[in-house]
């Protein structure tokens, strides 16, 4: 079985058969209001990621089943001492993960990147609490968003450049760092920007209090291209809206 084309299938599929869910959780969440309670979008696809008898899992209770759950295919991993080992659930993942793992066929990493994050934001929805206020904007997958998220956001394709724009104080958010030329909206929840060179995917995965100040936080999927390249990221963020406005990035992934 093919891992890659196994994981882009059921993420086409699950897109296709959910289009309105997280629409309410975020549309209605700008402002002062009260509880907003901790949710997922379509693009959130960790349950249609395992074993069959748990992708009926709908209720957040039941969100830990999914750590330990088996997913439809393995995937061969170099680990974070050197070793090589099968990964077969997010549990195996957590523990053998280390900043240098890598899969053993170069051919499954997009795959195995997948679903890394969607296990750290599986994790993410099980450890957050519901927000008392929210300050996220109704909408906010627009032309503008490169002025106002963070410049983290900003694609890097070595260290030594993610360095430099860290560095350099006189960027501030990610249009700062790379001009965007394009933007393509699928939904409120999905988004792609154009740059010269490249694009990046953005989808919004989920939402929740994520560090215990009350207020809602975003949890968003950033994917990497490069034009005519083989270079590809999938990187994951927890974003939120403070009481000014002004958009902070408070962890990432």
């Amino acid at each position: 079985m093919n891992l890659s084309l196994l994981i882009c299938a059921r993420i086409s599929a699950v897109f296709l058969i959910c289009v309105v869910f997280f629409g309410c959780a975020v549309s209605e969440s700008s402002g002062v209001k009260g509880d907003t309670p901790v949710s997922w979008s379509p693009a959130f696809t960790m349950p249609e990621l395992v074993d069959l008898s748990y992708d009926s899992i709908t209720d957040i209770r039941n969100f830990p089943d999914l750590i330990s759950a088996p997913w439809y295919a393995g995937i061969g991993v170099e680990n974070k001492k050197g070793e090589k080992v099968f990964l077969s659930s997010c549990e195996d993942l957590f523990h053998e993960y280390g900043p240098k793992t890598h899969t053993i066929k170069a051919n499954e990493m997009a795959a195995y990147l997948e679903l890394k994050v969607m296990c750290e934001t599986t994790r993410l929805l099980i450890n957050s609490d519901s927000a008392k206020y929210s300050f996220i904007p109704d909408v906010f997958l627009d032309e503008f968003l490169p002025k106002v998220w963070p410049k983290e956001i900003a694609m890097t394709i070595s260290t030594l450049e993610s360095k430099r724009i860290s560095d350099n104080s006189n960027f501030k958010v990610w249009g700062d760092v790379m001009t965007i030329d394009r933007f393509e909206k699928d939904s409120e929840e999905k988004a792609t920007y154009f740059h010269d060179g490249g694009f990046q995917e953005v989808d919004v995965l989920g939402n929740g209090d994520f560090n215990g100040d009350d207020t809602n936080d975003i949890f968003v999927v950033v994917r990497d291209h490069v034009t005519g390249g083989d270079y590809f990221n999938v990187r994951l963020f927890v974003l939120s809206v403070n009481r000014k406005g002004d958009w902070e990035l408070l962890e990432s992934f």
